[in-house]
Formats: C-alpha cells, sequence, structure tokens
C-alpha cells in the first residue's frame, strides 16, 4: 500500500503564507494530497512552522510529489505496490546499491525516521518499475550477457591516470622495481578517484568506468600491473586486486537488478520516470508557488 505517514509534531505549528489547518494539501497528484501534517514529519526543523515559500520547502514537497506520482504510475502499470512490511525490511536490509544513500539519511541529523520511510518506498518502487522495464526488453538481457560482460562484472581495482604512454610506461617499470602502487598513484595519478583506495569503492561495477578501463579489467590477470590502456581521459596503469565474475544468464533473469549496474538500470528508470510525473495530473497550493509546466519542479509564488 501506499504510504501514509501522520505525524505528531504540529502542534500549534504556522503555515507562513497559508492558513494553519495541517490537514491542509499543499499539493495534489492524480487526486492525492500531500499535507502540511505529512510534510512536518519529515524533518524535525519543520516542527514548530514551516516556511512554504522556501527553496528547501520547494525541493522537499516536489520529492513527495515526485514519490506520489511513481507508486500511482506503477501500481496503474504494473500492479506494484509496496507494504509497511516490505520498506521495514528495506531498511533492516538495504542492498548494497542503496547503502550509500540509506547511510546519508540516516547520518542526517535533520531528517526523520519517517523520511527514511519514503526513501525507503522510492527505492522498493524504482527497484520493481526497472526491474519490470528490462524484462519488457526482449533480448536486452541476452544482449547483455553477449556483447557487454563488463556490464556484469565488479572487483577492486586501483589505477594511474597519466597524459602520455611515456609516463604511463615509467610508472609500470617502476612497479615492477617494487614501488608501492598506492605511493606512485598518489605522486604521478591526474585523477582525483586513484591512489591508495579502490576506484569506486570495492567492489565496484566495472560497467560503470570508461569503456577501455571496463574492459581491460574483465580480462587483467589479478593483483598483476596491467597497461598502459588508453582512453579519452589518458593513459591508465591498474591493478584488479578482486573480480566478482558475470553472473549466468539464469543467474540474471532472476535478478537483473541486483546484477545490472547503476548506469544500465538509469537508462531504464529515467525515461519512464520523467514519462510518469508528465502524464500526472499535479497540482499545488498558490502559498507555495505553481508546478511546471515542463514538470521539474514547483516555481516560486510571483515568478
Amino acid at each position: 500500500m501506499k504510504l501514509r505517514l501522520a505525524s505528531a509534531v504540529l502542534a500549534g505549528a504556522l503555515l507562513a503564507g497559508a492558513c494553519g489547518d495541517q490537514s491542509q494539501a499543499l499539493a495534489t497528484v492524480n487526486g492525492e494530497s500531500i499535507t502540511a501534517d505529512f510534510m512536518a514529519s519529515l524533518r524535525d526543523s519543520y516542527d514548530g512552522s514551516i516556511s512554504v515559500n522556501t527553496e528547501g520547502f520547494r525541493t522537499d514537497l516536489s520529492e513527495s510529489i515526485f514519490r506520489v506520482a511513481i507508486a500511482h504510475e506503477a501500481e496503474s502499470q504494473f500492479g506494484i505496490t509496496v507494504t509497511e512490511a516490505e520498506i521495514d525490511d528495506r531498511l533492516a536490509n538495504p542492498p548494497l546499491r542503496w547503502l550509500g544513500l540509506f547511510t546519508e539519511v540516516a547520518e542526517d541529523a535533520d531528517t526523520t525516521d519517517a523520511y527514511g520511510r519514503t526513501q525507503a518506498e522510492l527505492s522498493i518502487l524504482r527497484d520493481g518499475v526497472v526491474d519490470q522495464l528490462i524484462r519488457a526488453d526482449d533480448g536486452f538481457l541476452e544482449s547483455i550477457v553477449n556483447d557487454s560482460p563488463q556490464d556484469l562484472t565488479a572487483g577492486c581495482m586501483r589505477h594511474i591516470l597519466v597524459a602520455t604512454a611515456a609516463e604511463a610506461e615509467a610508472a609500470i617499470e617502476r612497479l615492477g622495481a617494487g614501488e608501492d602502487f598506492a605511493a606512485v598513484a598518489e605522486e604521478l595519478t591526474l585523477d582525483t578517484i586513484s591512489g591508495g583506495e579502490p576506484v569506486g569503492g570495492c567492489p565496484v561495477a566495472f560497467g560503470g568506468l570508461t569503456p577501455p578501463v571496463a574492459q581491460a579489467a574483465v580480462s587483467a590477470p589479478l593483483n598483476e600491473v596491467v597497461g598502459p590502456v588508453q582512453s579519452e581521459f589518458g593513459f591508465h596503469v591498474m591493478l584488479v586486486e578482486q573480480r566478482v565474475d558475470a553472473p549466468t544468464a539464469e543467474e540474471l533473469a532472476a535478478d537483473p537488478v541486483f546484477y545490472l549496474p547503476g548506469s544500465v538500470l538509469s537508462s531504464f528508470f529515467t525515461p519512464w520516470f520523467n514519462q510518469a510525473v508528465r502524464d500526472s495530473e499535479i497540482s499545488v497550493a498558490a502559498a507555495v508557488g505553481r508546478w511546471s509546466e515542463a514538470g521539474i519542479g514547483i516555481i516560486p509564488p510571483g515568478q
């Protein structure tokens, strides 16, 4: 079911530029109201008063509008609904792909448990929609297995980026002589993600790397320096320390959202999301502003 989160934090609250009725609809999405009471449940800083004509509040309200629009369209198209038990489980056992977001929300002193639950609901809805979209794209999973193994492979990789092949060869020679990879990277690399730690964390989906590096990472011998690998950014010296091999076609078909990198998942979700918002009937209270006809957010009053 869609979330209905009540809040007790609004006793005596005042709405700047709007009446003080906390059940007042600040926005309506496909006939569903988003009330002042609900919005106040999302942040501790909203306890006591809500100034609705601020950029921060408009951002929060826009996010709630998007969530309701996604939930409506997910149920309408695919029969996807989200239960309280599913939200509890997602918060207790977040998939690795969502762990960073949930950690960021938990560390934000202003956001409440109610806000965290909306983020969990959004993550479940997105996963469910993407799963359906991928399965509806006939031949896509087969093409990924056959043509893009880097999109299904993950691992731990360090690398050094330099401007020329000669510089890369010099770095390889130093590493071959026994110098520490992290120390050489710290001295030479041109980017901000190389150095002492594995690129992007560990493990990282190789499909999210620049294509020449991703393709090399799939087949590079473990714990051996590889390079130079040329990309649009320069010349890379690589060290793949660990690799999680691609799933079988059967494993991928059973749970594509688990195995595919974020870039691939976003390529399915983003167009669907944009259309879902455009197709929704959205209005906002005059005190907050007005909904953009382009469907990109709330325009402040008077603009």
